[in-house]
Protein backbone atom coordinates (compact mmCIF):
# COMPACT_ATOMS: atom_id res chain seq x y z
CA UNK A 1 0.00 0.00 0.00
CA UNK A 2 0.93 3.81 -0.55
CA UNK A 3 -0.88 5.75 1.69
CA UNK A 4 -1.71 9.54 1.74
CA UNK A 5 -3.31 11.55 4.11
CA UNK A 6 -5.08 14.56 2.41
CA UNK A 7 -8.09 16.59 1.54
CA UNK A 8 -10.50 14.77 -1.32
CA UNK A 9 -10.34 17.01 -4.24
CA UNK A 10 -11.46 15.26 -7.29
CA UNK A 11 -14.90 12.65 -7.29
CA UNK A 12 -12.50 9.68 -6.55
CA UNK A 13 -11.21 11.14 -4.00
CA UNK A 14 -14.89 11.82 -2.76
CA UNK A 15 -16.28 8.77 -3.31
CA UNK A 16 -13.42 6.85 -1.95
CA UNK A 17 -14.39 8.95 1.39
CA UNK A 18 -18.12 8.58 1.13
CA UNK A 19 -17.92 4.35 0.52
CA UNK A 20 -15.75 3.94 3.76
CA UNK A 21 -17.83 5.85 5.32
CA UNK A 22 -21.42 4.51 4.18
CA UNK A 23 -19.94 0.56 5.03
CA UNK A 24 -18.72 1.70 8.79
CA UNK A 25 -21.93 3.38 9.42
CA UNK A 26 -23.74 0.28 8.73
CA UNK A 27 -21.03 -2.12 10.27
CA UNK A 28 -21.49 -0.20 13.85
CA UNK A 29 -24.53 1.87 13.50
CA UNK A 30 -26.86 -0.25 11.22
CA UNK A 31 -27.60 3.02 9.13
CA UNK A 32 -28.50 2.16 5.87
CA UNK A 33 -27.64 3.95 2.56
CA UNK A 34 -30.80 5.70 2.64
CA UNK A 35 -30.55 7.36 6.07
CA UNK A 36 -26.92 8.57 5.84
CA UNK A 37 -28.85 9.81 2.57
CA UNK A 38 -31.32 11.36 4.98
CA UNK A 39 -28.60 12.97 7.38
CA UNK A 40 -26.26 14.18 5.01
CA UNK A 41 -27.77 15.20 1.90
CA UNK A 42 -28.90 18.71 3.00
CA UNK A 43 -25.22 19.25 3.93
CA UNK A 44 -23.94 17.61 1.16
CA UNK A 45 -22.32 20.88 -0.41
CA UNK A 46 -20.91 22.03 2.24
CA UNK A 47 -18.98 18.38 2.77
CA UNK A 48 -15.44 17.87 2.91
CA UNK A 49 -13.53 14.98 3.54
CA UNK A 50 -10.49 14.53 5.25
CA UNK A 51 -9.33 10.80 4.23
CA UNK A 52 -6.07 8.39 4.30
CA UNK A 53 -6.21 6.79 0.76
CA UNK A 54 -4.07 3.99 -0.80
CA UNK A 55 -2.72 5.98 -3.89
CA UNK A 56 -2.47 2.33 -5.66
CA UNK A 57 -6.09 1.36 -5.38
CA UNK A 58 -7.73 4.48 -4.62
CA UNK A 59 -9.55 3.23 -1.68
CA UNK A 60 -10.35 4.92 1.59
CA UNK A 61 -8.98 3.50 4.71
CA UNK A 62 -10.88 6.03 6.77
CA UNK A 63 -12.31 9.62 6.82
CA UNK A 64 -13.84 12.21 8.50
CA UNK A 65 -16.20 14.80 6.88
CA UNK A 66 -16.02 17.93 7.44
CA UNK A 67 -19.38 20.01 7.30
CA UNK A 68 -18.50 23.70 7.24
CA UNK A 69 -20.14 26.71 8.30
CA UNK A 70 -22.65 28.95 6.33
CA UNK A 71 -25.61 30.80 7.42
CA UNK A 72 -27.66 27.92 8.84
CA UNK A 73 -26.32 25.89 12.09
CA UNK A 74 -24.52 22.96 11.10
CA UNK A 75 -25.44 19.31 11.43
CA UNK A 76 -24.28 18.78 14.99
CA UNK A 77 -25.79 21.72 16.56
CA UNK A 78 -29.18 21.47 14.67
CA UNK A 79 -29.45 18.39 16.54
CA UNK A 80 -27.67 18.75 19.66
CA UNK A 81 -30.40 21.81 19.79
CA UNK A 82 -33.21 18.72 19.27
CA UNK A 83 -34.21 16.32 21.06
CA UNK A 84 -32.96 13.99 23.26
CA UNK A 85 -30.68 16.80 24.27
CA UNK A 86 -32.36 20.74 24.20
CA UNK A 87 -28.95 22.26 24.40
CA UNK A 88 -28.92 25.92 24.31
CA UNK A 89 -25.89 25.81 22.21
CA UNK A 90 -25.56 29.02 21.62
CA UNK A 91 -24.77 29.55 25.28
CA UNK A 92 -22.91 26.39 25.23
CA UNK A 93 -20.57 27.15 22.46
CA UNK A 94 -19.78 30.85 24.16
CA UNK A 95 -18.87 29.39 27.69
CA UNK A 96 -15.39 27.92 25.63
CA UNK A 97 -15.55 31.33 23.87
CA UNK A 98 -17.03 29.96 20.62
CA UNK A 99 -19.68 30.81 18.28
CA UNK A 100 -22.19 28.83 16.57
CA UNK A 101 -21.30 30.64 12.99
CA UNK A 102 -18.10 30.03 13.21
CA UNK A 103 -17.61 26.25 13.80
CA UNK A 104 -17.32 23.82 11.78
CA UNK A 105 -18.87 19.90 12.34
CA UNK A 106 -17.00 16.72 12.45
CA UNK A 107 -19.99 15.17 11.30
CA UNK A 108 -18.24 11.50 10.74
CA UNK A 109 -15.06 9.91 12.01
CA UNK A 110 -14.90 6.34 10.08
CA UNK A 111 -11.97 3.89 9.93
CA UNK A 112 -12.77 0.19 7.92
CA UNK A 113 -12.29 -2.18 10.61
CA UNK A 114 -10.03 -4.34 8.31
CA UNK A 115 -7.26 -1.15 9.09
CA UNK A 116 -7.86 -0.97 12.92
CA UNK A 117 -5.84 -3.39 14.14
CA UNK A 118 -2.09 -2.94 14.49
CA UNK A 119 0.14 0.00 15.11
CA UNK A 120 -0.42 0.15 11.09
CA UNK A 121 -4.13 0.85 11.81
CA UNK A 122 -3.77 3.12 15.03
CA UNK A 123 -2.12 5.75 12.73
CA UNK A 124 -4.81 5.89 10.49
CA UNK A 125 -6.76 7.26 13.38
CA UNK A 126 -4.05 9.33 14.34
CA UNK A 127 -3.56 10.76 10.84
CA UNK A 128 -7.27 11.54 10.70
CA UNK A 129 -7.04 13.62 14.26
CA UNK A 130 -3.90 15.34 13.03
CA UNK A 131 -5.91 16.23 9.41
CA UNK A 132 -9.06 17.75 10.61
CA UNK A 133 -7.35 19.50 13.43
CA UNK A 134 -4.44 21.10 10.85
CA UNK A 135 -6.77 21.88 8.01
CA UNK A 136 -9.50 23.47 10.22
CA UNK A 137 -6.00 25.86 11.55
CA UNK A 138 -5.22 26.34 8.00
CA UNK A 139 -8.80 26.99 7.13
CA UNK A 140 -8.79 29.92 10.38
CA UNK A 141 -11.99 27.63 11.71
CA UNK A 142 -11.82 28.98 15.26
CA UNK A 143 -13.34 25.49 16.97
CA UNK A 144 -15.43 22.46 15.97
CA UNK A 145 -17.94 20.38 17.06
CA UNK A 146 -19.42 17.13 16.87
CA UNK A 147 -22.22 14.77 18.00
CA UNK A 148 -19.54 11.20 18.71
CA UNK A 149 -20.44 7.52 19.89
CA UNK A 150 -18.94 7.37 24.04
CA UNK A 151 -16.48 4.59 22.73
CA UNK A 152 -15.19 6.44 20.01
CA UNK A 153 -14.88 9.72 21.88
CA UNK A 154 -12.56 7.57 25.00
CA UNK A 155 -10.56 6.34 22.12
CA UNK A 156 -10.22 9.82 21.27
CA UNK A 157 -9.29 11.22 24.47
CA UNK A 158 -6.72 8.11 24.84
CA UNK A 159 -5.07 9.58 22.03
CA UNK A 160 -4.79 12.88 23.41
CA UNK A 161 -7.66 14.75 21.28
CA UNK A 162 -9.14 17.03 23.98
CA UNK A 163 -12.62 16.43 22.69
CA UNK A 164 -15.14 17.97 25.59
CA UNK A 165 -18.55 17.76 26.26
CA UNK A 166 -20.50 20.70 25.27
CA UNK A 167 -21.63 22.57 28.49
CA UNK A 168 -24.95 20.93 29.77
CA UNK A 169 -24.57 18.12 27.06
CA UNK A 170 -25.31 14.15 28.90
CA UNK A 171 -24.99 10.81 27.09
CA UNK A 172 -27.91 10.11 24.92
CA UNK A 173 -28.83 7.27 22.36
CA UNK A 174 -27.94 8.97 18.65
CA UNK A 175 -28.92 7.53 15.48
CA UNK A 176 -27.66 3.83 16.27
CA UNK A 177 -25.53 5.07 18.82
CA UNK A 178 -26.72 3.85 22.12
CA UNK A 179 -24.75 6.56 23.59
CA UNK A 180 -23.42 9.67 22.23
CA UNK A 181 -22.52 12.95 23.20
CA UNK A 182 -22.01 16.64 21.62
CA UNK A 183 -18.49 17.74 21.76
CA UNK A 184 -16.67 20.63 20.98
CA UNK A 185 -12.42 21.16 20.37
CA UNK A 186 -11.15 24.74 20.48
CA UNK A 187 -8.74 24.84 17.24
CA UNK A 188 -5.99 27.06 18.56
CA UNK A 189 -6.07 25.15 22.19
CA UNK A 190 -5.55 21.56 20.35
CA UNK A 191 -1.63 21.64 19.64
CA UNK A 192 -0.57 22.46 23.35
CA UNK A 193 -3.71 19.95 25.00
CA UNK A 194 -2.27 17.22 22.56
CA UNK A 195 1.26 17.28 23.10
CA UNK A 196 1.25 17.61 26.86
CA UNK A 197 -1.73 14.69 27.05
CA UNK A 198 0.68 12.40 24.59
CA UNK A 199 3.99 13.79 24.03
CA UNK A 200 4.66 10.34 22.43
CA UNK A 201 2.25 10.96 19.95
CA UNK A 202 2.73 14.59 19.02
CA UNK A 203 5.16 14.28 16.27
CA UNK A 204 1.88 12.81 14.46
CA UNK A 205 -0.98 14.33 15.80
CA UNK A 206 0.69 18.02 16.39
CA UNK A 207 3.17 18.04 13.34
CA UNK A 208 2.01 15.23 10.72
CA UNK A 209 4.62 12.98 10.91
CA UNK A 210 3.36 9.24 10.22
CA UNK A 211 5.48 5.64 9.72
CA UNK A 212 3.35 4.17 7.01
CA UNK A 213 1.16 7.55 5.63
CA UNK A 214 3.07 10.07 3.58
CA UNK A 215 2.12 13.69 3.75
CA UNK A 216 2.15 16.74 1.48
CA UNK A 217 1.20 19.69 3.57
CA UNK A 218 -0.50 21.11 0.43
CA UNK A 219 -3.01 18.05 0.37
CA UNK A 220 -4.24 19.71 3.83
CA UNK A 221 -4.18 23.33 2.22
CA UNK A 222 -7.25 25.51 2.71
CA UNK A 223 -8.04 25.49 -1.02
CA UNK A 224 -8.56 22.13 -1.38
CA UNK A 225 -11.92 20.12 -0.67
CA UNK A 226 -14.12 23.33 -2.24
CA UNK A 227 -15.88 20.81 -4.68
CA UNK A 228 -19.53 21.41 -4.97
CA UNK A 229 -21.99 19.23 -5.72
CA UNK A 230 -23.04 19.87 -9.27
CA UNK A 231 -26.58 20.80 -10.35
CA UNK A 232 -29.02 18.24 -11.66
CA UNK A 233 -29.86 18.32 -15.43
CA UNK A 234 -32.40 20.35 -16.44
CA UNK A 235 -34.22 17.67 -17.30
CA UNK A 236 -33.92 15.66 -14.37
CA UNK A 237 -34.59 17.49 -11.41
CA UNK A 238 -33.21 16.71 -7.99
CA UNK A 239 -35.74 13.66 -5.83
CA UNK A 240 -37.18 14.63 -2.70
CA UNK A 241 -35.70 12.59 0.33
CA UNK A 242 -37.87 10.11 1.35
CA UNK A 243 -39.25 10.93 5.18
CA UNK A 244 -36.37 10.42 7.87
CA UNK A 245 -36.03 7.18 9.82
CA UNK A 246 -36.49 7.71 13.54
CA UNK A 247 -33.84 5.07 14.75
CA UNK A 248 -33.35 6.42 18.04
CA UNK A 249 -36.66 7.83 19.29
CA UNK A 250 -36.04 11.12 19.25
CA UNK A 251 -37.14 14.21 16.89
CA UNK A 252 -35.48 16.76 14.36
CA UNK A 253 -35.68 20.00 15.92
CA UNK A 254 -38.21 22.22 13.98
CA UNK A 255 -36.93 24.57 11.57
CA UNK A 256 -38.13 27.36 14.05
CA UNK A 257 -35.25 26.24 16.35
CA UNK A 258 -32.89 26.12 13.20
CA UNK A 259 -33.65 29.55 12.51
CA UNK A 260 -32.88 30.90 16.63
CA UNK A 261 -29.50 28.90 15.84
CA UNK A 262 -28.85 31.04 13.06
CA UNK A 263 -29.83 34.11 14.74
CA UNK A 264 -28.98 33.73 18.33
CA UNK A 265 -30.30 36.34 20.64
CA UNK A 266 -27.81 38.87 21.54
CA UNK A 267 -25.28 37.91 18.08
Amino acid sequence: MTLRLLVAQSPAERDAARQVEARVFLHAFGNTPELLAQEYGPYEARSRFVVVIDDRSGEALGTARLITAAESPVKSLVDAAGEPWHLPVADSLGTVGLAARDVWDVGSLAVDPRYRAGAAGAEVSVALCHGLWRYARNCDVPGLVTIVDDRVRRLLRAMGVPWQPMAGAASRPYLGSPASTPCVLVAEMAEEEMARARPDLAPALVHGRFHSITLDPADLAATRGTVGRPPAPADRPDRTLPPRRDTTGWRPPTSRRAEQLANPPGA
